[in-house]
């Protein structure tokens, strides 16, 4: 391990530019946002189920907004071109995080925790424990930034607190004894992909919700500004609202709307040991160029990835990246080098040109919204963002409207900041909320 390079990977608040006035204002935001979501429903704007949602996207992040839409009362469709949670809601390590991002979407991963929380009190099996993020610093320049990004979420109003390197070993038991410290968040969470996944539509097929795998969208129809219908190899699909949930493949089904919708695709992949026969990893960790935790049946899942990943919808694994990771791996925690490798799989992260996602409304068209773009972010963030898109539309075919300071929230990830083909990039300081 080199004592001078930097391999938070998770770490993608910019704490040099990142100013202490904007810690402050998403503290506010958090609380502005809880309180919409968690406020008490205008049950007359509510659907009479004659509206129908076409939702083309079944991962993670289109299957959360049709759970939200159909508790607004739509008439739900979520159509698929291959199976449910291929792609890489089902293919990630299923943390729910707010450690690490920046702080314009801290507000946004706390509230979604909250969402991810009341989803077993309906009878969804999500697995979604808080059993908090451990972020490791194994050298002096790695405890220097997390001391800075510990000072900066603590005013956000994000709960973190430094660890001592005793207090890790005491975490962490298999941790390098070298360890330099780590910041520790207690409300971060992580979840099962696959469980969710199948559990949420089980449960959205028994009220109704219609979901159509392996069925593509080839095209749509328009007329008057409006779209009428998807259409598939095995027919049309119509409907009165539509969003695109595509991740990365965003950009191509822009592309038959004629929208610049500029998500590109990165491969990240994962590795999974044997069963440990102890419980020794309770928390999320990443540190040291990873990210890993241990499942609810005790194999260790550790991977990651980053600009050295091809751009490509390539889901294959590389003997580069097993090698990499599992140094990696093994420098964080030596006592694992024993450890036996049973499989390894591939995701796809979606990168958007200033790492934020593309949400709202296409302005382009009168019944269009899309969501995606989550930078490797999504399966976490769903939750808030279906909430938001379902009152969003919900809010509209009411004639209601949405708050100010919401809608100047969710304006800073609208997909019309790039109909310019201009891009500004939040890793270079610019200041979306002013």
């Amino acid at each position: 391990m080199d004592k001078n390079v930097d391999r938070l990977t998770l770490l993608s608040l910019n704490v040099e530019t990142t100013t202490t006035e904007t810690a402050y204002k998403m503290n506010q935001v958090y609380h502005t946002l809880h309180d919409y979501i968690f406020g008490a429903l205008d049950r007359t704007s509510r659907s009479s189920r004659a509206h129908r949602v076409l939702i083309v996207g079944g991962g993670l992040v289109g299957i959360m907004t049709a759970f939200f839409l159909y508790q607004e009362g739509y008439q739900v469709t979520v159509v698929e071109s291959k199976s449910f949670g291929a792609a890489a809601s089902g293919r990630n390590g299923g943390g729910v995080l707010a450690l690490g991002r920046e702080l314009e979407e801290v507000p946004f991963v706390r509230v979604s925790m909250d969402l991810w929380e009341q989803l077993s009190e309906v009878g969804i099996d999500t697995r979604f424990i808080r059993s908090g993020h451990a972020m490791v610093a194994m050298n002096d320049v790695e405890v220097e930034k997390l001391g800075k990004a510990h000072e900066l979420y603590r005013i956000a109003g994000l709960e973190t607190m430094f660890l001592e390197p005793d207090q890790v070993i005491k975490l962490l038991p298999d941790i390098h004894p070298q360890n330099r410290g780590a910041l520790f968040s207690p409300i971060d969470g992580q979840s099962y992909p696959f469980t969710t996944i199948a559990s949420m539509i089980e449960w959205l097929t028994q009220r109704g919700v219609k979901f159509i795998s392996h069925c593509e969208v080839k095209d749509f129809t328009v007329r008057g500004g409006m779209i009428t219908a998807a259409q598939t190899e095995h027919g049309g699909l119509t409907a009165d609202t539509f969003i695109l949930c595509t991740g990365p493949w965003t950009q191509f089904a822009g592309k038959l709307l004629q929208l610049h919708l500029p998500i590109i695709p990165r491969r990240s992949q994962i590795m999974v040991t044997e069963i440990l026969e102890q419980r020794r990893m309770d928390p999320f960790v990443s540190g040291n160029g990873l990210y890993l935790r241990q499942t609810h049946t005790g194999n260790i899942l550790y991977g990651g990835g980053g600009p050295w990943e091809v751009t490509s919808f390539d889901v294959t694994n590389t003997a580069k990246a097993i090698k990499l990771l599992s140094t990696r791996f093994v420098e964080l925690f030596p006592e694992y080098h024993t450890k036996h490798l049973i499989r390894s799989f591939a995701g796809t992260v979606e990168i958007t040109p200033d790492h934020f996602p593309l949400f709202g409304a296409i302005t382009e068209y009168t019944n269009l919204y899309v969501s995606g773009g989550y930078n490797g972010h999504g399966y976490g963030m769903s939750a808030v963002m279906g909430k938001l898109l379902s009152r969003m539309i919900a809010a509209e075919h009411a004639d209601k409207e949405i708050p100010l300071r919401i809608r100047e929230l969710i304006g800073h990830f609208s997909p019309s900041r790039f109909a310019s083909g201009q891009t500004t990039d939040s890793k270079h300081g610019v200041n979306r909320y002013g």
